[in-house]
């Protein structure tokens, strides 16, 4: 269906037009006719798939097309994180072009001066985060009586978030609503029990997440050693070159610092976006990777739904997400608008729990990709770094410990076998996976993952990069075009140690990772017979 097969405002055609939207996707193609009678709504849909639009224009359609002026202002946008409240304000702007009608936007981070101003600036439509705008409410004098129609966007996200009883206090507020969207990735408890108790009999609209993911995204699963990630990963970014843009997924904010430092040490142009930047600093990276001044994000969970951006080529999974909702919400930011994507998971002995739970969810395996060998260690010869004169939080603190840890004691190598040179004394990669655990312990050490990674250093002698590789190699993450690495998990391996001639060698253990029921009945039965009479 197209956008000019729908009767909406003859202002919102305009806007249409000029931000180039012809075709409609198919949580739109279902979601805006109902909305546009009026209908209480909820839309099950996974990020990527034209959510925003869904609600927008049949809401500002129906404000522009009353036949008496309402009051102002006329609807309530609520959404879990600042960056997705941003990004859904400027579409609202792009489609009020044509109109005097404005948009309020109530996060937090920013002055409430500024944000006072754009409320009195006739905003037809209030898009905030629930917290501020209850400040806002509390505290400010803000009055949600006109409200008429209330929308909440990854309505799970707010609850996973512990916006619960901030959605129930703000429904209460909207006294006079008329109409009610919700839109949400999962339908877990409490968003049944809040379409039930506050939506009226609402249409629901389901988008299948399997058929998006399959469709569109080309998914890939690499098996490393928790050492081999991040000198795999500078190496699949140094020799797959994109047109577009990437982000690396981690789930520790502590790993952010790491990997920003080690990628641009390699000249690669890398931020990081975390919890510790300013509300100003957050925005500002945000709108930088997007002008493409930095070509890949490192993040954690809490942006992973609040970046929306058309131009992702790639999603790299550096630790496969705890939540297995997570993983389709992650892959999910790149294909967007109809595009087609990547993504490449990073599949170590920690993050095997994590795989079945993924697999289970999507209810299929996740494509094994061939390793490359010569991948596992860090490339050699010189580099020219970038952004060494611009730290994100944590980095220069990362740096120090480095050097010191590399030369801060003499040149003396590291205790793990690890030289300068990033090379390992002995040339048997198995010896060093048991991680670092002859470091010392800093000040911070506490906050670190328990998956810890080696450093990387700088090499000797000539950098040479191999040859470029042919789209169907780099959409497999490196790897051959001869089937060898699609097929299925092997649950239950053989010995203890992998075969180096197979290339999707699985690098642990099952029975390691998931203790015999046996050895638990055996350690119980022991702590028992402590309080056992003779």
């Amino acid at each position: 269906m197209k956008f000019n097969e729908l009767p909406f405002h003859e202002s919102l055609v305009k806007a249409l037009d000029k931000i180039g939207y012809t075709e409609l996707t198919p949580i739109q193609a279902k979601s805006i006719p109902f909305a546009m009678e009026g209908n209480d709504l909820t839309g099950l849909a996974q990020t990527g798939t034209g959510k925003t639009m869904a609600f927008l224009l049949p809401t500002l359609h129906r404000l522009l097309s009353a036949e008496e002026e309402e009051a102002l202002p006329y609807a309530l946008v609520l959404a879990p994180t600042r960056e997705l409240t941003i990004q859904i304000a400027e579409e609202a702007k792009k489609l009020l072009e044509f109109t005097d009608f404005g948009v309020a936007t109530i996060i937090g981070g920013t002055d409430y001066k500024s944000q006072e101003q754009a409320l009195g600036n006739k905003a037809c439509i209030i898009v905030a985060t629930p917290g501020r705008l209850i400040d806002f409410v509390k505290n400010h004098g803000l009055s949600l009586e006109n409200i008429k129609v209330v929308i909440l966007d990854e309505a799970d996200r707010m609850f996973d978030m512990g916006f619960v009883q901030d959605l129930k206090y703000i429904f209460h507020k909207c006294k006079n609503r008329k109409q009610s969207l919700l839109f949400s990735a999962t339908l877990s408890y409490e968003v049944v029990r809040l379409a039930s108790k506050y939506l009226n009999d609402p249409i629901e609209v389901h988008i299948n997440p399997e058929k998006v993911i399959t469709e569109r995204i080309d998914q890939n699963l690499l098996h490393l050693g928790r050492e081999e990630k991040l000198p795999y990963l500078v190496n699949s970014l140094l020799h797959n070159e994109i047109e577009g843009l990437g982000i690396i997924f981690t789930n520790y904010k502590m790993n952010i610092p790491k990997i920003v430092s080690v990628l641009r040490r390699f000249g690669i142009t890398a931020t990081g976006l975390s919890s510790e930047l300013d509300q100003k600093k957050r925005i500002r990276l945000l709108r930088d990777f997007k002008a493409g001044k930095y070509k890949y994000l490192i993040a954690t969970d809490v942006a992973s739904r609040g970046i929306d951006i058309e131009n992702i080529d790639v999603v790299y999974n550096y630790d496969l997400p705890q939540d297995a909702e997570n993983y389709v919400h992650r892959i999910g930011r790149t294909a967007r608008a109809g595009r087609k994507g990547m993504s490449i998971g990073f599949c170590s002995e920690t993050d095997y729990t994590e795989l079945e739970r993924i697999e289970r969810y999507l209810n299929s395996k996740i494509p094994i990709g061939e390793i490359r060998e010569e991948y596992l260690e860090f490339p050699k010869g010189e580099f020219t770094p970038v952004f060494a004169d611009e730290a994100i939080p944590g980095e220069k603190k990362y740096q120090d410990r480095e050097r010191g840890e590399r030369g801060g004691r003499g040149g003396k190598p590291r205790r793990g076998g690890e030289q300068r040179g990033g090379e390992h004394r002995s040339g048997d990669r198995s010896e060093n996976r048991s991680g670092d655990r002859g470091r010392g312990k800093g000040k911070g050490e506490k906050h670190h993952p328990p998956a810890k990674m080696s450093h990387p250093h700088e090499g000797e002698g000539d950098h040479k990069h191999p040859a470029k590789m042919t789209h169907h190699e780099f959409k497999h993450g490196g790897h051959s075009k001869d089937g060898k690495g699609k097929g299925q998990h092997k649950k239950n391996q053989s010995g203890n140690s992998y075969k180096k001639n197979d290339p999707r060698r699985n690098l642990f253990d099952i029975n390691e990772v998931k203790k015999s029921k046996k050895q638990k009945q055996s350690i119980w039965q022991r702590i028992l017979s402590i309080f056992k009479k003779d």
